[in-house]
């Protein structure tokens, strides 16, 4: 008998709650939280599966319905997959008693709930934009000292962005619903209320209201800009889309400008540029440059200078910031040809910035994603992204515990392979757009 993917998506949901309760602690590893890890895979499972059925669904309010129905077990369960929540509270009690979150940590104070906080941010400045402090800020202050009411409206942000997703998307003319039930969300956005998803709204809105405003569009992108400073990777493809000498003036006044007043109201400016460096001295394979970095490293280990292993990763990050540059210059100019891939450009674009960044963790992704599920996507980009959205999930344990982090050397090996299969295929479609009459104007046609 054949269950209705919505009900098999509540099942899963309730699961995931439990296995919250379970194994959602860090460092508990006794028989419950075994059991929970236990739970959390066929919990996944299933939820993958009741999405994956309806990923051709293409009644909006249907979809929004089952994310509703599928979140609700989320909502009062512990948060899943990471634990950046608490972190976010202790930055917010910062914020309230005046301190300057560019030069400290939540140990300073120290927060209340330092305990609960990830030991990389307990003394770790926040790498955040003015506008998410004040959010910060605003949530601790409404919570008055209880943690699971700072949670709950940390959750509520988090809603109000992915419901802001959605409507921009609309604004588009397409609908990107199926991605508010998707597990990446679920999981990283409705429990782990990652503000990934603020960014993400924010630059569906730029680009939505670029149709009518330049100026409306340079607000929206400096309050992407104002969560996280990622989103300038967006920047230059909002701009194709006013593309004149007043919109180009008026687009940079009110990005500016609005990221200008939010610095200035909050005391938070741009201090957030020394603290971006405090994920670096993570090293995981999930970031490609990085993994490759990795096994270069590995290599050198073998070969008897083990010492070189730090200086191979250096080396690997900064060649990929340079990919990346390149990535994203190719990707301006395909759109430049035809405005109507704008959109397609920018999600490659915000994605290409996650994965080959210095770290790279799975709610990384869903800014461009999200970007992407506003697109009419097609062939073998659809099913890249949604099984980005469905797959990113396994990379974590519900206590945050990282898989990558129990797998690096085959990972590291495994970008490797990555990128030789990349450079091979890129190499092979080079050469046949070469031959005459077989030119594709671009991208391959089958990324959408």
């Amino acid at each position: 008998m054949r269950i209705n993917p919505r009900w098999l998506g509540l099942g899963a949901s309730v699961l995931l709650a439990v296995s919250g309760f379970l194994a959602g602690r860090p460092y508990h590893h006794d028989a419950a939280w075994v059991t929970g890890v236990v739970v959390w895979f066929v919990a996944l499972i299933l939820l993958v599966h009741a999405w994956w059925g309806l990923r051709d669904e293409t009644d909006s309010k249907r979809l929004l319905v089952t994310a509703a129905l599928w979140s609700l077990p989320l909502l009062v369960a512990p948060p899943l997959g990471a634990q950046d929540v608490y972190a976010y509270a202790c930055q917010g009690q910062l914020f309230d008693a005046g301190l300057d979150l560019y030069r400290v940590g939540p140990a300073e104070l120290p927060c209340t709930w330092l305990d609960s906080v990830p030991p990389l941010w307990r003394d770790t400045p926040t790498p955040y934009g003015p506008l998410w402090l004040a959010i910060e800020g605003g949530v601790t202050w409404l919570a008055h000292g209880n943690l699971h009411v700072a949670v709950g409206l940390f959750r509520v942000v988090a809603v109000l962005g992915l419901l802001l997703c959605v409507a921009a998307a609309a604004r588009l003319n397409r609908t990107n619903a199926v991605l508010a039930a998707s597990p990446l969300v679920l999981v990283h956005v409705v429990s782990g209320v990652h503000n990934d998803i603020l960014l993400a709204a924010f630059v569906l809105a730029a680009f939505a209201l670029a149709r009518r405003s330049a100026a409306l569009a340079g607000v929206a992108l400096g309050l992407a800009i104002a969560i996280k400073v990622t989103a300038l990777i967006a920047a230059p493809f909002v701009w194709l889309l006013v593309f004149t000498r007043r919109g180009t003036a008026a687009l940079a006044a009110t990005t500016v400008g609005t990221y200008a007043v939010l610095a200035l109201v909050t005391g938070h400016g741009l201090g957030f540029v020394t603290a971006l460096g405090s994920t670096t001295g993570l090293v995981q394979w999930l970031s490609i440059p990085t993994g490759v970095g990795m096994a270069a490293g590995y290599v050198l280990r073998w070969f008897g200078a083990p010492e070189a292993f730090g200086t191979a990763v250096a080396v690997a990050r900064a060649a990929g910031f340079v990919a990346l540059a390149g990535v994203l210059v190719g990707l301006w100019l395909w759109a430049y040809k035809d405005r109507t891939r704008v959109l397609t450009a920018a999600g490659i674009g915000l994605l290409a910035g996650a994965v080959l960044g210095p770290v790279f963790y799975a709610w990384y992704a869903i800014a461009g994603i999200a970007v992407l599920a506003a697109t009419d996507l097609h062939g073998r980009l659809r099913t890249t992204v949604h099984a980005a959205a469905a797959g990113l999930v396994f990379l974590t344990l519900p206590d945050s515990l990282g898989l990558a982090t129990k797998t690096k050397v085959p990972g590291a090996f495994l970008d490797v392979a990555l990128v030789g299969w990349a450079a091979v295929t890129l190499g092979r479609r080079a050469r046949a757009r070469a031959r005459p009459g077989d030119q594709l104007g671009g991208l391959p046609r089958d990324l959408g």
